[in-house]
């Protein structure tokens, strides 16, 4: 009566407990952490930024130079006599470009902003997405590892019980007892780093969301799940119209295509606009005229500025279709790789799932049985437990290792898949 009620009060308090550890817990799922991740990770804001600011750079763009305000005193007495001038002029002088040059700058200017969105807000984007993915993912795959350790160490301690007792009763030898010792060592070092695998885990995965590294949050999801029916050529096609770092290569030709037009423009002239008031002095006092200018700038040294800005950039333009050539090429080997790493993965875990496991789990009731009846050792019994945790273990390794290869294919292909 006693053992029960005390058995009872000890599951009251548990429950209390775990209650009062859980209740008003943040919960996060994977899909949560990739959300929160973009929305503050540093890097995301920086790549941002960096976007913001080459969006401003076109404003700049798009600005007209500066006019100039000029002010000219003739006929004085006096060097700084400017009220007794003869003659004064007021007025301003605006360059105007020739309009296809401001243009064409503008769109290149746009075409660069563009650019830096893809190869660098985008790829952030993608990069801490896919970190975020690992990282979480690594913290389930440790729990279940932990789980697996737990598990172990519960029975190779009942194990060095029983053998203590035996030993006492010298049914086996010291050497078993020791063996047994050991064993429980070795099973202790596997929770021990089971658990320093997902603080690392957690860690880094606050980090990534950038709040405080020792945050407790917990983690809801599995590894479980398959990515469906993949086709090689398929994921090609969408990589090649989503990967961001491609269609960045592609805006960079494109502004270097826009600003070799600039250079090629930049030999029609500019129009100089002035207009002005006029002032003079006389016997009957000042009488005053509006004075308007016209000029044109004449490209006189084109053979030497303007073709040197020509060839400048038309060598940017083959550097630019280079690099965009390389990451195309890069795309189809990033997929290529990916998927094969995604096949060999998923091969692993059927293996283990489907031959793997189901053989170890019937060696080690096979053992434990055959350990009761008296017909297998102990240490039978013990090295069944060994293959049959450490072939859990790698279960949840193999899955977690599928996970991470979908994880770099999404990353490859340029978006979910």
């Amino acid at each position: 009566m006693y053992t029960t009620l005390q058995a009872g009060l000890i599951g009251a308090a548990l429950l209390i407990v775990i209650h009062s550890t859980f209740i008003g817990a943040d919960t996060l799922t994977r899909e949560d952490a990739v959300r929160l991740a973009l929305e503050r990770n540093p890097e995301v804001i920086a790549a941002r930024k960096e976007w913001d600011a080459a969006q401003a750079r076109t404003v700049q763009a798009r600005a007209l130079p500066d006019p100039e305000l000029k002010l000219e005193f003739e006929e004085l007495p006096g060097v700084f006599s400017t009220g007794a001038f003869g003659e004064r002029n007021i007025g301003l002088t605006q360059r105007i470009e020739f309009p296809a040059k401001w243009w064409l700058r503008n769109r290149a200017a746009g075409q660069r902003a563009d650019a830096i969105r893809m190869s660098a807000y985008e790829v952030t984007r993608l990069a801490v997405s896919a970190r975020t993915k690992t990282t979480f993912d690594r913290v389930l795959a440790g729990r279940k590892i932990l789980t697996y350790a737990d598990e172990n160490l519960k029975l190779t301690r009942d194990f060095l019980a029983k053998a203590r007792v035996r030993f006492e009763a010298g049914d086996v030898s010291r050497l078993e007892v020791l063996r047994a010792e050991v064993e429980v060592g070795r099973a202790e070092n596997q929770v021990t780093v089971a658990e320093n695998v997902i603080f690392v885990a957690r860690v880094e995965l606050n980090a990534l969301l950038a709040q405080d590294i020792q945050k407790e949050t917990e983690l809801v999801g599995d590894l479980d799940g398959r990515s469906g029916g993949l086709q090689l050529e398929s994921l090609k096609k969408r990589a090649l119209e989503n990967r961001p770092d491609l269609k960045g290569a592609g805006l960079r030709l494109a502004g270097a295509q826009s600003v070799r037009s600039v250079a090629v423009s930049s030999i029609w002239p500019d129009l100089n606009l002035g207009i002005f008031r006029q002032t003079f002095a006389g016997p009957n006092g000042r009488t005053s005229f509006w004075r308007t200018s016209f000029g044109l700038e004449v490209p006189l040294w084109a053979m030497f500025r303007q073709r040197g800005e020509i060839a400048e950039a038309g060598a940017e333009v083959a550097k630019a279709a280079s690099e965009e050539a390389a990451v195309r090429f890069q795309v189809h080997l990033d997929v290529e790789v990916a998927f094969r790493t995604v096949k060999a993965a998923e091969d692993q875990v059927d293996l283990f799932r489907d031959r793997v496991l189901p053989v170890a789990e019937q060696a080690y009731d096979i053992a434990s049985r055959s350990y009761r009846e008296g017909k297998a050792s102990y240490l039978d019994l013990l090295e069944a437990r060994r293959t049959l945790t450490e072939s859990r273990i790698e279960y949840a390794e193999a899955l977690f290792h599928y996970r991470v290869s979908l994880t770099r294919l999404e990353q490859a292909v340029g978006g979910s898949l």
